[in-house]
């Protein structure tokens, strides 16, 4: 089978590629050289004179806010029947968090229940007297010292179930007899805390609290200051903090205390810093790292650090001509930008302070710069 000429001259320019033979009968077309779309602009942002800063960074960790905990300690012995609270869950005041089978409740319900018997007879002595006063069968007296029994009964009964309820239960659980000490949330917030499981054996005069419950909303993070630092470390020193769960994310505050101690092992003293932690992203015991910037004497050009391009052993930053338009597709990008060699003389969280041939007020590319400068050394 043959091929047609015109089909076979096709398939020639379709393989050796448009424009490289004279006898293909369209016109060529010439590939783009550069496809980057430069009327999209870059990101700028503007040089300033600043006072320098030097970063001091410390070590940290998240503790719960000393002021919103509530610790709940074991006030009587006995066996834990069963636990009802995880670490980290939230409780809400009121709820049950534990039950603990004890000998001491024992002992309040039988003192309730003395009392509450006490009671019922010295109310019915009081009524008798009272009626055999009216017959004349009783003299006074003894109406007074039966109500006066009657009145010290009352008391009694209430201050046994008082106790009770101190314990989790009232006049109605108490006639069960069972002798189970409940443990409640004193307040709403999270469990930080829990050193209790089933079948533990309780002591009333265990220092070591069953449950530690603090609301998160408002956290402390605790920094670590040595001595060589401490002069520098102030009440009321703004400082950003980064948390390891968190790398991408800063959180900002001020210091609101310093220690004057210094712990006698790891040498350190503590500052703290009180952050509002509404999505509850900071958790107790959390890694920490918080700088500290602190401004120096005199002025320096400070940039963005991210405009900031190191390339062969050399700083670079790109610099918008003043005055120069933004370059069609079809210009070269040297046309409003410009490579600027700059010397970095010291780095904090927010700036890079450079010397060179920048000034105060020049606009350089913060967002795609690499790319730029790509373009404008290969130019």
């Amino acid at each position: 089978m043959f091929l047609s000429s015109r089909l076979l001259s096709g398939l020639l320019c379709a393989a050796v590629g448009a424009g490289s033979l004279s006898g293909c009968g369209s016109k060529s077309e010439e590939l783009p050289v550069n496809t980057k779309d430069l009327s999209s602009g870059y990101r700028t942002d503007t040089v300033h004179l600043r006072s320098p800063e030097q970063d001091l960074r410390f070590t940290g960790k998240v503790s719960y806010d000393q002021s919103r905990v509530d610790r709940i300690f074991p006030v009587v012995s006995g066996n834990v029947l069963d636990v009802n609270a995880a670490l980290g869950a939230r409780v809400t005041q009121g709820q049950l968090l534990a039950r603990v089978q004890s000998a001491d409740v024992s002992g309040y319900l039988n003192t309730y229940n003395a009392a509450k018997a006490d009671l019922a007879v010295a109310a019915r002595n009081a009524a008798n007297t009272e009626q055999l006063y009216k017959s004349s069968f009783a003299s006074q007296s003894d109406l007074v010292a039966a109500r006066a029994q009657l009145e010290k009964a009352r008391s009694a009964f209430r201050g046994a179930e008082q106790v009770l309820k101190v314990y989790g239960a009232n006049g109605s659980g108490a006639a069960s007899g069972k002798p189970v000490y409940t443990v409640k949330a004193p307040v709403s917030g999270f469990v930080v805390e829990r050193n209790i499981n089933p079948g533990m054996q309780l002591r009333a005069d265990n220092t070591m609290p069953l449950f530690t419950i603090s609301n998160l909303t408002r956290v402390w993070v605790l920094i670590n200051v040595y001595e060589s630092d401490a002069a520098v470390v102030k009440v009321g020193l703004p400082v950003i903090i980064t948390a390891l769960a968190y790398p991408d994310r800063t959180f900002q505050g001020k210091i609101t205390n310093v220690s004057s101690v210094v712990d006698a092992d790891t040498r350190v003293l503590q500052a703290r810093v009180e952050l509002d932690n509404p999505d509850g992203l900071l958790k107790p015991d959390m890694f920490c790292t918080i700088t500290l910037s602190q401004p120096q004497a005199g002025q320096a050009l400070a940039v963005n650090p991210t405009a900031v391009i190191f390339s062969n052993d050399q700083y670079y930053v790109i610099r918008r001509k003043a005055g120069a338009p933004e370059p069609s597709p079809e210009q070269n990008a040297s046309v409003a930008y410009e490579v600027v060699p700059v010397k970095v003389l010291r780095s904090s969280a927010r700036y890079r302070f450079v010397t060179g041939g920048l000034h105060d007020g020049d606009l350089v590319v913060t967002q795609g710069s690499l790319l730029l400068y790509n373009d404008l050394k290969g130019s």
